[in-house]
């Protein structure tokens, strides 16, 4: 069932807003969760990266944390959305739920930890005297990431009804993605004949992009941005077009 897009992005906020009711009812400190978790391996990769084996980064705590928002939330996202249809497989069944809403709710629930860490960040940068007007462009560096996650979990979350190893598949992928993504560390440690293996991931654009507007550090090339954005739309409809021929035959397979 088609809805009109302000529905369909009502729709959408209502369920992650369940969601989140769901997840915190019973928890003594409920929504700081997720940020404290996020400042826990901040504190340990600080510690091991900024101390023990000290990689040389100037203001490395606020160098990781806006690495570690953006990496959180894609695996978290994705991970979530990998399993979305099968984990609420009695919205499914309900005919009037458009079930393509259900892998952006689960990269919509992990975004709130976003907002919660990002006036951290600020804080952050008005300490060490790095806040620039340039923060003003994270929203569309988001909403590109936003872009390229909901492509991939439109793509997991239909295809994991089918093929239940991709959960699986989907985890080791991001186990090794993580080490391939600057979050701890920055592109000019990597020497320069395997710095083009990790352009290849998307991860790295975004992170640098996120970097240069939040501390200062050198950007991503336009070429890089522009590849990304044509990569994050495409990413995308496949996504939507996957979805929408394997979505006929969710309920069989449930």
């Amino acid at each position: 069932m088609a809805l009109p897009p302000r529905e369909f992005a009502g729709l959408v906020l209502h369920l992650a807003r369940r969601e989140l009711a769901a997840t915190h009812e019973g928890t003594f400190i409920g929504w700081a969760w997720p940020v404290f978790r996020q400042l826990a391996q901040l504190g340990v990769l600080v510690f091991v990266f900024g101390s023990v084996l000290d990689l040389g980064i100037e203001n490395f705590a606020v160098f990781v944390f806006t690495g570690l928002i953006a990496w959180t939330w894609f695996a978290s996202g994705v991970t979530a959305a990998t399993s979305s249809v099968i984990a609420n497989r009695h919205l499914v069944f309900q005919p009037r739920l458009p079930t393509i809403v259900l892998p952006l709710v689960a990269i919509a629930v992990p975004f709130v930890d976003v907002l919660f860490a990002l006036p951290i960040v600020i804080g952050m940068l008005v300490v060490t005297g790095e806040l620039s007007w340039q923060i003003a462009t994270w929203p569309a560096i988001m909403l590109l990431q936003f872009v390229l996650m909901a492509g991939i979990a439109w793509i997991t979350a239909s295809t994991s009804v089918y093929a239940r190893d991709i959960p699986g598949l989907v985890s080791v992928v991001l186990t090794m993605l993580f080490y391939l993504t600057p979050v701890f560390y920055g592109l000019r440690a990597v020497p320069d004949e395997y710095e083009w293996v990790l352009n290849l991931n998307p991860l790295t654009t975004l992170v640098t992009a996120y970097r240069a507007v939040m501390v200062g550090e050198p950007g991503p090339s336009m070429s890089l941005v522009g590849a990304l954005t044509l990569v994050s739309i495409a990413v995308a409809y496949a996504g939507w077009r996957i979805f929408r021929r394997l979505e006929r035959g969710l309920v069989d397979h449930l």
